[in-house]
């Protein structure tokens, strides 16, 4: 079982994870498992665990410690016994140090601990990935598609990507929908992101040399541009949640 804990509010999130019973508060109109219970012999997966309150990381602390769970609004605990992964886009660490994040509860999430760098990080991988969603997307729609054109590979292997694999996820998707060819060709990638990535013809290398910061300022305001200052849009387009973005648009004052 999987929850996004950007995607609920306090109260929301907490009846998820913990279930609530019939008439225990406005709008619980029969009585709900949460998904500690539900993913009971099996595994739960916090996404943006970081975006937890801190009322209700007290409260889930406690759970995983005791190993059992009282729905809200109930009475009688239940017991359980599940895998728990938890992941986060930032640094928790840091968050416990400046008061944002429990520490009792970092350190009990912290057993196993994998770090994943971001993708502008593992050039390697990215024609790997490349090649993998081609196959999903190819399948899914059933098309006759076959490969990608080496300059469409070279600008995908030369881009940033602020929003990680779920972004180049997106330009790929879109690429295949749009190709009419046996082959993903550089005119069918995403026009924000041919507009967004210098060209190999000179452009690359006469670029200023910008911090990986400024560039992704740069990037989310092109996308919000596109987008007619739409946030909904734009988070799609660049593969991360709302929220990351209307936080990236106050880190970075993007108007």
């Amino acid at each position: 079982m999987a929850v996004d804990c950007t995607a609920l509010a306090e109260n929301l999130l907490e009846s998820e994870l913990f279930g609530h019973v019939k008439g225990s508060f406005t709008g619980a109109m029969q009585t709900k498992m949460g998904l500690l219970m539900v993913a009971d012999g099996g595994t739960l997966f916090l996404d943006e665990v970081s975006n937890i309150s801190l009322s209700t990381q007290a409260k889930l602390l406690r759970v995983l410690q005791e190993r059992q769970v009282t729905p809200i609004g109930g009475t009688q605990p239940v017991s359980f016994n599940i895998h728990l992964v938890a992941a986060s886009n930032r640094n928790l660490k840091t968050m416990v140090t400046e008061g944002k994040f429990r520490e009792d509860l970092f350190f009990r999430l912290n057993i196993i601990p994998l770090e994943l760098p971001p993708l502008r990080e593992r050039k390697g991988d990215i024609p790997i990935l490349i090649r993998h969603f081609i196959n999903k997307f190819v399948q899914e729609i059933g098309k006759d598609l076959r490969g990608i054109a080496p300059d469409a590979m070279q600008f995908l292997e030369g881009y940033s990507f602020p929003g990680n694999v779920r972004e180049l996820m997106n330009i790929i998707n879109s690429a295949v929908i749009i190709e009419p060819t046996n082959e993903l060709r550089k005119k069918s990638l995403p026009n924000y992101f041919l507009e967004s990535t210098p060209s190999f013809e000179g452009g690359l290398m006469d670029a200023p040399l910008k911090s990986l910061e400024d560039m992704e300022k740069d990037h989310i305001a092109r996308i919000m541009g596109h987008t007619k200052g739409n946030r909904t849009k734009a988070a799609q387009i660049l593969g991360i949640s709302r929220v990351n973005l209307i936080a990236k648009i106050k880190k970075y004052a993007i108007e």
